[in-house]
């Protein structure tokens, strides 16, 4: 009998299709940062517009790609943590770790750093490309991982992803997390893991999302029904080398928190506690979701005019409402450890007591591009409506991000 030969995991023409559909979801989306001054004027509504972007030296249309946070992420490339107000409350391995210290090695100038920067986060988005088909395939297969991969790029804001912004790091560091435990490679994924966590606040819920993967592994090897203390314990016993991976996970954000805590800062919650300088009207109080839910309702129903800060006050109430509902729905189609650690990426900005960015953040809530896709793939005219109005939304976001307007 003839020896089994292993597959590739992705073979050549898919690769080539995958770099021909990013390269071409890239260029169209620079197309239209492009012509944006067509539609809408100029109009930035963020702090350093004037002093930091105008130094990369470089068209606008292409030096808008850092609006918003990049801005702060250019200047912790620049300056670090010390002598600059509020950059605290981005974490470092971006910033600091890799663009930062790149800007040391090579001595860059801001125009370098801004190069530098926005290659890093497409070369990532790129890599989130093919880590995302290569996840999606191996549970359902081929055409159901190109309709996922479309169905996220073409989610109203997914050029965030070739923003200079954590997003394409972030989201490769995630599925490369749950792939590595899913193929039991636990060291990989306790490094990756300990990046995101370093990348992002709500990385630390990897953590017990990649715990739970560890025990449904577990329970599904030794086909028990019920655990007793008796069974819990032979569970830490059997598996303690994968929970010390996962677990090691957290030293991202614990590093970062010992950063603060040593530091000029002298607080290790320092980057929660400065939340409220940047605006929504932010609560270090903790809010319950239902009332968050109920504010935001009450500003649309109360928020004149009808001007492009409403239009961004519909998109958090419909991604607030619906992304919480369908997170719980994804559990029917979505193993248990994945949705664990969206619920927890989810709920986490609305303690502040606003949606506010919340239809960026809910880009790493993977369960819902899965719940997207299983429920589409049998409904070629429900996936068409859906794709042209998404790519409509995406289009429109990107001008007004591109052109200084509040988006996420």
């Amino acid at each position: 009998m003839a020896a089994k030969t292993s597959q590739p995991i992705l073979s050549v023409r898919q690769i080539f299709l995958l770099f021909l559909f990013f390269m071409c979801w890239r260029a169209t989306l620079l197309f239209v940062g492009s012509m944006a001054d067509h539609f809408l004027p100029y109009k930035p509504s963020f702090p350093y517009a004037d002093d930091v972007l105008v130094r990369t030296y470089v068209p606008r249309w292409l030096y808008s790609w850092a609006n918003f946070d990049g801005v702060h992420y250019l200047l912790i490339t620049d300056y670090g943590y010390k002598g600059i107000g509020y950059e605290q409350a981005f974490f470092p391995l971006f910033p600091y770790v890799i663009l930062h210290t790149l800007r040391e090695l090579f001595d860059m100038k801001m125009q370098t750093m801004f190069l530098t920067g926005f290659s890093v986060v497409n070369i990532f988005a790129l890599l989130f490309t093919y880590m995302w088909f290569i996840f999606v395939k191996e549970k359902w297969g081929s055409a159901v991982a190109w309709l996922a991969t479309i169905l996220f790029f073409s989610f109203p804001t997914a050029f965030f992803l070739g923003a200079v912004y954590t997003e394409s790091l972030f989201l490769f560091l995630i599925v490369l997390s749950f792939y590595a435990a899913e193929r039991k490679w636990w060291a990989v994924c306790g490094i990756a893991t300990a990046l995101a966590t370093a990348t992002r606040i709500v990385g630390i819920f990897l953590v017990p999302a990649l715990l739970t993967e560890v025990f449904l592994q577990y329970s599904k090897k030794v086909s028990k029904k019920t655990f007793s203390i008796k069974h819990i314990t032979e569970f830490l016993k059997s598996e303690w080398q994968k929970i010390v991976w996962v677990l090691f996970g957290s030293i991202g954000m614990f590093s970062y928190m010992l950063f603060l805590a040593l530091g000029e800062f002298h607080d290790p919650f320092y980057f929660i506690r400065i939340q409220h300088a940047f605006g929504g009207v932010r609560s270090v109080n903790p809010v319950l979701y239902p009332q968050v839910l109920w504010r935001s309702f009450n500003i649309l129903r109360t928020y004149r005019p009808f001007d492009f800060r409403y239009f961004a006050y519909i998109q958090e109430f419909v991604v607030g409402l619906f992304g919480f509902l369908g997170l719980l729905w994804s559990l029917k189609y979505v193993r248990l450890s994945i949705v664990l650690f969206a619920l927890g990426a989810f709920l986490l900005p609305p303690l502040t007591g606003t949606f506010s960015s919340m239809p960026r953040y809910t880009l790493v809530c993977l369960p819902l591009f899965l719940l997207l896709t299983r429920v589409l793939q049998k409904k070629p005219g429900w996936t068409l409506l859906w794709l042209s109005i998404s790519t409509v939304l995406l289009i429109i976001n990107a001008l007004l991000f591109m052109q200084g307007y509040w988006i996420a």
